[in-house]
């Protein structure tokens, strides 16, 4: 008798509440705003051994397009017989938050023998915070290493699209698949950003050329969030510059970068100042 209970009671809870079906979208357009960091190119000259620096730096990049087109595609989602999500490229966009953005930075290095170390905080217009910690080598006219960063903020999106929804059974009533037309308000989120990079300088003096590759995952684990078919893809940033050293306190540098897996060219133009201790 329990036992014939415990059943009809889980049958009444599956008639009452139904059961959780998985809807996804398709993806038509879309924009999704991005995070970008300061570049980071290590000292920019030789750092004495068993020195500590301590600076802070306000620098401003421009962009004359802010969207940065990526190739990117629904994954096919085959909801019945007559309806499924089709495998198909799409208008994507990330977009940068400004045409021109402007930053500040604290930072400290600090160099042993050869190893030069740095952790740098740092927040930008967007508003956006960062943490970015760095290692490499410093050596008479070549330096080089890796850096990291983690970056939080809210950001903005939007996009338009079809939503397809499952085939359903909920308390003896058969609903089919079917698709809907859908297109959202642009909204704001909070999301993180992870990056991993390296970079590279050579100088003679207080004159120094600098390059810097970066990988970031903008929107990261957010498909799965928003019932999206697709994959957010990453982005390769590449940086190339010259800085310098005005005196052993006021560093000057500027450059250009892109990011270099977009499916066009979308070239900012930037520059910093900073006062170094």
């Amino acid at each position: 008798m329990k036992r014939t209970c415990l059943v009809l009671l889980g049958l009444a809870v599956l008639l009452f509440c139904g059961c959780s079906y998985k809807s996804y979208f398709e993806v038509t357009k879309g924009e999704f705003e991005i995070m970008e960091v300061e570049h980071f190119n290590g000292a920019g000259k030789c750092v004495p051994q068993q020195t500590s620096l301590k600076g802070f730096s306000v620098s401003a990049s421009y962009a004359n397009d802010k969207y940065i087109p990526m190739d990117v595609s629904n994954k096919k989602q085959v909801l019945s017989d007559t309806v499924a999500v089709p495998n198909s490229k799409f208008d994507f966009d990330y977009e940068r938050p400004n045409t021109l953005l402007i930053s500040g930075e604290g930072s400290f290095m600090y160099k042993g023998d050869i190893a030069l170390s740095g952790i740098s905080l740092g927040v930008t217009s967007l508003p956006l915070f960062y943490i970015r910690a760095s290692v490499g080598a410093n050596m008479r006219n070549v330096e080089g290493g890796l850096f990291a960063y983690y970056a939080l903020g809210e950001t903005h999106a939007s996009f338009s699209g079809y939503w397809y929804h499952p085939t359903t059974y909920d308390m003896g009533f058969t609903s089919h698949a079917y698709k809907e037309q859908y297109e959202s308000d642009r909204y704001a989120r909070d999301i993180s950003t992870a990056g991993l990079g390296g970079y590279g300088s050579v100088y003679a003096g207080p004159v120094a050329l600098s390059s810097s590759v970066s990988l970031s995952t903008p929107w990261r684990d957010r498909s799965e969030d928003l019932d999206l078919t697709f994959d957010f893809p990453f982005l390769i940033r590449a940086y190339v510059g010259a800085s310098v050293w005005m005196g052993d306190h006021v560093k000057v540098s500027a450059g250009v970068s892109d990011y270099v897996n977009a499916e066009k060219l979308r070239l900012s133009f930037g520059g910093s100042v900073g006062y170094w201790l």
